[in-house]
């Protein structure tokens, strides 16, 4: 794709990566490069520094018609929908819409090996990323990756290079157009999600089938064989197809009763979830020819992933855990699951989108002797089904307090905690209105207990 003395329009530059590698990316290519973010210029000031050395011109703040009447291509951020009226305005004008990650696959010399997921993705090909890497197998690790600016990876990955992405369901969107999918792909599960953007889980699923529905019969397919969603698309897929499934014990090649059993279970990683994770990553690792010996070791030694269900620090007894990256109802269940038989004081509550509670307010109710819960739509969803949940058990109400101030809501939760106690961080809701993203609500709670730590110890 030839992008010199193309007008192209970077929609969304964001702090995470995707928008200020797209634009690096068009301008040293030599693009002609406009940028336009709804954000203001002091919040994403360290975005633009880290763009300051390339001729790119910033429209932040607001979105203006005439940038994208202005523009030949316009490069959109993940999180944008196909539906912005800008996007159509732009389209009605003549300009392709592509996305990074469309640009790294037409680009791209190396396997990309990519992980889709509802939940347990960043997981799933983090693990994935250390098995091989520490191989030696020549691998990056790109895609939906906090920081990570996928487009930038391009001048060190060869022909023989291993390309691990996290994709999220917004990026597949963006390889639909061209086809595209992965050598080898990995599903690890479909739940309710984004459900405030699709149409329906029938539209999101889809979006999620991109991973393999362009793979030749040359390819890898790997599905949970556990989740109804991932399991039926592994009967669609073209290419040599496998299931992971922890419930039948291992991983078994479509068609096959035989089983290869599920052997790297010495992982320090708390929930079912993370066994589905793990096995997914060594099976994955298997197919591509690593030794099993290999693989141990790297899952011995894999302590999950930052935010996931990561335990920041033990305080006078108290064990801090950060699942910040709860951001579904399904998250917060799984979260608190985790710790089942383990005394927990909660700290959840957010903003909605739009996905139905299921089983989590009575996984609350059974599990949490103390909730804390933050101001948001979702909280107002919350709290009637838990006080529901409550009435059906017999239970007693755990519910402690609404706050709509952060550092309030986590010193109630310390004054609740006792030694031997779990204080979970586990919102399973967004983190817009009162943080930038799940990231800056994760980063928040750790300097609290950092602080914590510190008074303890003076």
């Amino acid at each position: 794709m030839d992008l010199r003395g193309k007008r192209v329009l970077i929609m969304g530059l964001g702090l995470q990566g995707s928008g200020m590698a797209a634009a690096r990316y068009a301008a040293q290519q030599g693009a002609i490069v406009r940028v336009t973010d709804m954000k203001s210029a002091e919040i994403l000031a360290p975005s633009v520094r880290a763009l300051a050395s390339l001729p790119i011109e910033f429209v932040l703040g607001e979105h203006r018609d005439e940038d994208f009447l202005w523009a030949e291509m316009v490069i959109r951020n993940p999180g944008i929908p196909l539906s912005s009226r800008y996007l159509q305005l732009a389209h009605e004008h003549g300009a392709s819409i592509e996305m990074e990650i469309a640009l790294f696959f037409l680009t791209c010399p190396g396997r990309i090996l990519g992980v889709t997921g509802t939940r347990g993705k960043t997981t799933t090909s983090t693990l994935l990323y250390k098995i091989l890497t520490e191989s030696g197998a020549p691998t990056v690790l790109g895609g939906n990756v906090a920081g990570v600016e996928t487009l930038s990876l391009l001048p060190q990955i060869t022909a023989e290079t291993l390309v691990v992405l996290e994709l999220s369901s917004w990026q597949l969107e963006g390889l639909a157009p061209h086809e595209l999918s992965p050598a080898l792909a990995v599903m690890t599960n479909v739940y309710p999600d984004h459900l405030n953007t699709y149409s329906g889980m029938e539209e999101y699923a889809e979006a999620k089938a991109t991973i393999f529905r362009y793979q030749h019969p040359s390819d890898l397919a790997l599905f949970n064989y556990d989740n109804p969603w991932t399991r039926r698309f592994g009967e669609e897929a073209r290419a040599e197809t496998w299931f992971a499934s922890v419930e039948r014990g291992g991983s078994f090649k479509r068609g096959s009763e035989v089983v290869a059993p599920f052997i790297f279970m010495d992982v320090p990683l708390v929930g079912k979830h993370n066994l589905e994770n793990v096995l997914l990553a060594t099976t994955a690792a298997r197919l591509l020819g690593v030794p099993d010996e290999n693989i141990a070791s790297s899952v011995r030694n894999f302590h999950g992933v930052a935010q996931r269900l990561e335990e920041v620090a033990v305080v006078n007894g108290v064990h801090f855990i950060n699942d910040s990256t709860s951001t579904t109802p399904i998250a917060g269940r799984v979260g608190v699951e985790a710790f089942s038989g383990c005394p927990i004081v909660l700290v959840a509550g957010g903003n909605s989108k739009q996905l139905p509670l299921e089983n989590w307010p009575d996984a609350i109710v059974r599990n949490c002797r103390d909730v804390i819960l933050l101001q948001g739509t979702g909280t107002a969803e919350l709290v009637p089904a838990l006080r529901k949940e409550v009435a059906r058990q017999g239970a007693s109400d755990p519910l402690r307090g609404i706050y709509d101030n952060f550092t309030a809501a986590l010193d109630r939760a310390v004054s609740l905690a006792q030694p031997g106690d779990v204080l979970l961080f586990s919102p399973g809701f967004t983190s817009f209105g009162m943080f930038l993203n799940e990231f800056d609500r994760g980063d928040r709670f750790n300097e609290y207990v950092q602080g914590l730590k510190a008074e303890a110890s003076s």
